[in-house]
Formats: structure tokens, C-alpha cells, sequence
């Protein structure tokens, strides 16, 4: 015995065709969520996921100091060099 899929369903007014592709979709979603919860209760590769995040996060950080700190040093030397310059031209004039 052979289904005819353009046949209507009696209970639903559907055909089979559209029944099989909403029970696939319904699997493929309920696939999906489930794989998302597996995902959620998987503590340990949660733990490592954050654990690396941090770890990123605070290699960022350090290197932002470090070239906030060496800003800093080329500042304090542009700063001196003027100075330098500026005291060794008053002691021009005064001489």
C-alpha cells in the first residue's frame, strides 16, 4: 500500500508532506536545544572557556599599562630634552 503525500490527513486538513517537514523542523529545534543545554551543564568547558576569557582580558590590560608606561617615559624624556635646550639657551644669553 502506497501514500499518496497530496492526500489531506483527516484530522489536520494537511498533507503528509507538510506534516513530515514540520515533525523535521520540530526534530531540528529540539536538537538545537538540546545541544544548547548539553552546552550550559558542561561546567568543566564552561570553567576553561571563562578561565580563558580572563586570561585575555588581563593580557589586554597589562599591555595597555605597558604602553601607557612607555607613553610616559617619552614624555618625561621629550620634556627634559626641552628643558635641556631651554637652560643651555638662558646660559647662552647671560654669557
Amino acid at each position: 500500500m502506497t501514500h499518496n503525500t497530496t492526500r489531506p490527513v483527516e484530522a489536520g486538513g494537511h498533507s503528509l508532506a507538510d506534516v513530515e517537514a514540520d515533525l523535521d523542523t520540530t526534530r531540528h529545534e529540539m536538537a538545537d536545544t538540546l545541544d544548547e543545554l548539553a552546552a550550559r551543564l558542561d561546567v568543566k568547558t564552561r570553567g576553561k572557556e571563562k578561565a580563558h576569557e580572563v586570561k585575555e582580558r588581563t593580557q589586554m590590560a597589562a599591555r595597555s599599562r605597558d604602553v601607557q608606561i612607555r607613553g610616559g617615559i617619552v614624555a618625561a624624556i621629550v620634556v627634559g630634552a626641552i628643558l635641556m635646550l631651554v637652560r643651555r639657551k638662558r646660559r647662552l644669553k647671560t654669557a
